[in-house]
């Protein structure tokens, strides 16, 4: 086990003491962020070279190596959240709080590197930020009376996969603020002002508590690329009965639908691809830290990468 440092982002300087405990055994090590070299997300759709598993590593010379230069113009407009086009130009980079690297390692052209490794794609792709991009997951459990939990999940419109409903965080904000900030564009956005009223009361309760923090580091996620990363602080809440009736569930503009997704042996036991990035790896640490012996599930291992 090893303690890492969950954190306020302050355009990635800023460090918020909430510790957390993680697992180094969490990942699975057969194949290196596969989805960080996939083309899922369609954005992606051609701007990746091949990169085999042995291959991923740093330590592994590939002089050969050609990766595809992709930033997507949404970002290369630098918009407020967005870096600089020149990651050389920008003070302190090396210095950004990241969950895997510190100080952040830095090409000769100055741009951070995947602590995890290759990717075929050089640039920021989607992500607005060089080196670590900071999100926050909120996993909202319920437990049913036959003693199978379900989560509240969000479908992404990028993907079309189930997802925990998270976000990145704003700069200056603390990791709790994010999770409900997110947590309420992209699963309660409800029409009616006393429906959203009562809601809003009934998250004060839910996020008031802080949860469980369950895991603290870098995703797996389709946008990753050799120079910008997401990584996330992960939160459990388990939501009482009675609260359970209080929170209706109403899609944002960020999600195409939001249900809550039984998690049962048929999405454990399956591919880790049924939940979005990550995200069922997520769960299954969730579920075993708020859950306990009452969660029923197979192991851990159908849920690593």
């Amino acid at each position: 086990m090893r303690l890492c440092m969950c954190i306020t982002r302050d355009t990635g300087t800023a460090p918020h003491a909430q510790p957390s405990v993680r697992s180094s055994g969490s990942r699975g090590a057969k194949a290196p962020h596969v989805r960080s070299r996939s083309e899922i997300n369609g954005a992606y759709q051609k701007q990746r070279a091949p990169v085999p598993d042995e291959r991923v590593p740093w330590s592994v010379a590939w002089p050969a190596y050609a990766p595809i230069e992709f930033t997507h113009e949404s970002v290369a407009k630098q918009p407020v959240w967005a870096d600089p086009v020149d990651a050389s130009r920008i003070a302190g980079l090396r210095d950004r709080l990241s969950y895997e690297s510190s100080p952040l390692t830095l090409a000769p052209n100055g741009r951070p590197l995947n602590p995890f490794g290759r990717t075929g794609t050089t640039g920021r792709g989607l992500l607005g930020k060089w080196g670590p991009n900071h999100a926050a997951d909120p996993i909202v459990l319920r437990a049913r009376p036959d003693g199978v939990f379900e989560m509240v999940a969000i479908k992404r419109r990028d993907t079309g996969q189930w997802a925990i409903p998270g976000g990145m965080v704003d700069a200056g904000e603390v990791v709790s603020v994010t999770l409900r900030r997110e947590f309420t564009e992209e699963a309660g956005a409800l029409d009616d002002p006393r429906e959203q009223a009562a809601l809003s009361s009934a998250l004060d309760v839910l996020f008031g508590s802080g949860g469980s923090s369950v895991y603290c580091g870098y995703v797996d996620d389709p946008r990753n690329t050799d120079n910008a990363w997401m990584e996330t602080a992960v939160h459990a809440f388990l939501l009482p009965a009675d609260l359970s009736a209080k929170l209706p569930l109403q899609s944002g503009s960020d999600a195409a639908d939001v249900r809550w997704l039984p998690l049962d042996e048929q999405l454990l036991g399956g591919d880790a691809s049924a939940l979005y990035a990550d995200h069922l790896r997520f769960v299954m640490l969730a579920l075993r830290q708020v859950g306990g012996e009452r969660v029923r599930s197979p192991s851990a291992e159908n849920a690593r990468t």
